[in-house]
């Protein structure tokens, strides 16, 4: 997705944008993680309940739902997490670390094929979302729109993830490519 968006340079000095850049992407890894996350709180919860036998207001709702409210919840709280993460790891650092960041997550392939598929995922699940609850699907009774369609974002970047990993050739070409041309900041030594 960003590399579609932003050029890449062949020096990461000359990285344009890259606090934006960085910026995206830590929302985006904190939307996906925060995701993954309040996915497995109801799971653990209907296990729970199942074990102790005692009924709950939450366990009343129907399983789809809870989970998607859960995923929505755990993708912004995640969100939230990684921007306080990210200004506490880069306050006060110089202009050429972000820069040099950027133009990292930039060249590498399998991170931006992996942004790529949880684009998508993200799309597709909160239209989906936004038209079944519109629609009045039998689940979505009950909750706002909006956290539907953030829950739907949310499973649809969980799902991107993982069918990204599954389809993946389990090669990672991070900045190799440009290594082997001899391009860019990480130069192979000469021999002396």
């Amino acid at each position: 997705m960003l590399q579609q968006i932003f050029p890449h340079p062949v020096y990461a000095e000359d990285q344009p944008s890259g606090y934006t850049i960085l910026t995206i992407h830590c929302l985006h890894r904190g939307f996906t993680a925060g995701a993954i996350l309040g996915s497995i709180f109801p799971l653990a919860r209907s296990t729970f309940s199942a074990i102790v036998r005692r009924p709950t207001s939450v366990a009343s709702l129907p399983w789809a739902a809870r989970l998607l409210s859960s995923a929505a919840m755990g993708g912004l709280g995640g969100t939230a997490l990684l921007v306080v993460g990210m200004t506490a790891r880069m306050w006060g650092r110089e202009e050429i670390e972000w820069q040099d960041r950027s133009w990292r997550i930039l060249a590498n392939r399998g991170q931006n094929r992996e942004d790529d598929w949880s684009v998508g995922g993200i799309l597709l699940g909160a239209v989906g979302m936004g038209i079944m609850a519109r629609r009045g699907a039998g689940f979505t009774a009950g909750m706002p729109r909006w956290r539907y369609m953030v829950g739907g974002a949310a499973a649809g970047s969980i799902l991107g993830t993982v069918g990204h990993v599954l389809t993946s050739s389990g090669s990672v070409q991070d900045v190799e490519d440009k290594v082997v041309a001899g391009e860019g900041p990480l130069k192979p030594k000469e021999a002396s």
